[in-house]
């Protein structure tokens, strides 16, 4: 795994802020994610834009960074990861970078070897010519194993999984559908289906948040390739969950750190009783309270990258740095969308107001992968606290 410097940390960083200020404004983001369905531009109202995917893919390489280079990858590691998702937040972009290039993805890079096109499929993806997405948590919104909803069975014709999944993000633009189902011997394995077999139906589902498109995936009898072997998938499910959780905290760092841009600029000119309300005592209070906020998601955040990429060697040390990023980080999101609305007024709580999306932003992360409850309870038991 090779590390980045400081400066090409910062040239990634400026290199995702110069394509998301390029390509995704706030019209974009609105129109994407919540414009009308059928107008000329396909990506209207689909969750994602394909042209800044592309843009980003190929021009930055964003999809291609913790791939090894055999495969047309950089070898980068979580901390890589984190940059991208830094900035991808700040601008709420709708691409599927959390989704495929992170989960789905690093789940075909772990277990590629019973794929038998499998450097293929991985250079398409690094490409973003492909679009992968991963069903694992099911309802919860967490992994766990006792939770798998689907089921699947061998036959002479190869593996056949059964049973319906929700909340699978990404799963609307997927090209590859990466899932885990439980075996006849009880023992779960993770499973590469084609989400165009007609065996696989994927009804796109209502969400708060546009940008982050989620679906309802059934499978009848629908024939898969078993990537895992006859190791426990635990580990490697757990590994790529917590690096998605980890790239997701980045995610809300992001776009807590505009949220407070925002929150600051608008203090600074907006005036009442002859004067700007950031001079006003209380507001001051809550740009301070969302500064601290920040400063301790981004430390969370970045404990949990580091441990990623190994530079913790303490057994465990992950797991529980994943669950704390993601519950820290998820509450000063939240607490900092609040604070933006009521800085803002009135125009906060309109759809016209940015504010507005960044709320959806921060309400459907605060939920996705898990809630910061359920966070706070895996920390208390790995770190042995209860």
């Amino acid at each position: 795994m090779t590390a980045l410097t400081d400066d090409e940390r910062q040239e990634l960083a400026l290199s995702v802020r110069a394509a998301c200020e390029r390509m995704a404004s706030e019209e974009r983001v609105r129109s994407v994610a919540y414009g009308e369905v059928g107008d000329e531009d396909p990506a209207h109202g689909s969750g994602f834009d394909a042209a800044l995917w592309d843009a980003l893919c190929n021009q930055v390489g964003v999809a291609a960074i913790a791939l090894p280079e055999h495969l047309g990858g950089a070898g980068y590691g979580a901390s890589a990861l984190g940059v991208v998702a830094h900035e991808l937040g700040r601008a709420l972009a709708p691409v599927p970078f959390v989704s495929s290039t992170v989960l789905a993805t690093g789940l075909l890079l772990d277990l590629n070897e019973s794929d038998p096109d499998a450097d293929k499929r991985l250079a398409g993806l690094a490409e973003g010519r492909r679009i992968a997405a991963a069903a694992l948590t099911g309802d919860g919104g967490m992994w766990r194993r006792d939770a798998v909803a689907l089921n699947a069975t061998r036959s002479n014709e190869g593996w056949c999984v059964d049973g319906s999944v929700r909340h699978v993000l990404g799963g609307t633009i997927a090209d590859d559908l990466v899932v885990v189902a439980n075996t006849e011997d009880g023992e779960p394995a993770v499973f590469l289906l084609d989400p165009a077999d007609d065996a696989v139906v994927t009804e796109p589902e209502p969400v708060l948040d546009g940008t982050r498109p989620l679906a309802t995936v059934t499978l009848t009898s629908a024939r898969g390739i078993c990537l895992s072997g006859a190791d426990p998938v635990d580990d490697v499910i757990d590994r790529n969950v917590n690096m998605a959780l980890a790239v997701l905290s980045a995610e809300q760092v992001g776009a807590c750190e505009r949220v407070l841009e925002i929150a600051t600029a608008y203090a600074g000119t907006r005036e009442q009783f002859g004067r700007r309300i950031g001079s006003f005592q209380a507001i001051k209070h809550k740009c301070a309270d969302m500064l601290v906020d920040l400063e301790w998601a981004r430390s969370a955040s970045q404990a949990a990258l580091q441990a990623l990429d190994g530079a913790d060697s303490t057994a465990g040390e992950a797991d529980w740095r994943a669950s704390m990023a993601k519950a820290v980080c998820s509450e000063a999101l939240r607490n900092a969308v609040h604070a933006n609305v009521q800085i803002h007024g009135g125009i906060g709580f309109t759809w016209e107001d940015s504010a507005h999306l960044y709320l959806r932003r921060a309400r459907t992360d605060e939920v996705l992968f898990g809630s910061p409850a359920q966070h706070w309870d895996r920390l208390a038991a790995l770190t042995k606290l209860v």
